[in-house]
């Protein structure tokens, strides 16, 4: 039943109740019996007890209760009076009040029920939600697994990630390993390697823009003929040919001695042979 249709009810069975004394209330004169006028009373108490339990239980009833009231205290008020036939109307009376009762346990009973779908869905809803965030702290741990502290151990896991072919946890790691240490000398390699994880995907800005950071960054590091080299050569699949001999000729002219020099001239010539159309610089 829903709560709507117990209202009616409920103020129905005791308009009748009102009527019905009301009614009452135009005939002779008569006296209702002590003991009848008791029990009605007593029923209109227990209606009370009832009506209050329910309003304490919950708030949404609370309109709906107050015009049960203001109805049950004008029943109370025309018991009070003599009439011709309340003796005869009290068991139509009693009747009512039955009904009233039967209507208001209904009323309980569906408060209680609501109360009870309520504590069951929001038991459910918390036992979903602890779910997903179990599902979501085991996602972040595979998307994104904690950093060690430990520095060695930090470019341990770095190295054996891009190795075995988990570039972003690599390049992640050795992102970390710049950030939480940038003057260790390995940091220029950290950019080297996380460059050449990107020419391992083809993706040559992100791998070009790696190595000018070895060159911003490490001017002086070790790793700059290597991060030239590798730059140059980005270059080139870039389309931008001009870019590339001007950096290959600088890196014969400051690291004559390196093994990369050799490559430089071999790369300049190779570059030299390009037809125009594969280059835009």
């Amino acid at each position: 039943m829903s709560t709507s249709s117990g209202g009616n009810h409920i103020r129905s069975a005791v308009g009748a109740l009102v009527l019905a004394a009301f009614v009452g209330g135009m005939g002779g004169v008569a006296c209702m019996t002590t003991g009848e006028g008791e029990k009605m009373r007593a029923d209109i108490a227990s209606l009370r007890t009832k009506l209050d339990e329910i309003e304490k239980r919950d708030k949404e009833y609370k309109e709906q209760v107050v015009r049960l009231r203001t109805v049950l205290d004008q029943a109370t008020k025309l018991l009070t009076r003599n009439s011709a036939d309340v003796g005869a109307k009290a068991a139509k009376a009693e009747q009512d009040i039955a009904v009233l009762q039967g209507r208001i346990e209904e009323l309980t009973h569906t408060i209680e029920q609501n109360n009870r779908q309520s504590v069951d869905e929001r038991n459910r809803l918390e036992t979903r939600l602890a779910a997903l965030e179990q599902t979501q702290n085991k996602i972040v741990d595979k998307v994104a697994p904690s950093m060690p502290d430990d520095k060695e151990q930090l470019w341990q896991q770095a190295a054996q990630r891009l190795s075995s072919g988990q570039r972003d946890d690599g390049r992640r790691f050795y992102r970390v390993f710049i950030q939480r240490f940038p003057a260790d000398p390995r940091s220029a390699q950290a950019y080297l390697a996380i460059g050449m994880s990107f020419v391992q995907e083809s993706k040559f800005p992100n791998a070009a823009a790696e190595f000018q950071k070895v060159l911003t960054v490490y001017p002086s590091a070790p790793e700059v003929p290597e991060a030239m080299w590798q730059l140059s050569l980005a270059f080139v699949q870039l389309h931008f040919c001009t870019d590339a001999r001007a950096l290959l000729g600088d890196l014969m002219k400051r690291y004559p001695k390196s093994p990369r020099a050799n490559d430089a001239k071999t790369e300049l010539k190779t570059i030299a042979k390009l037809p125009k159309a594969s280059c835009t610089s």
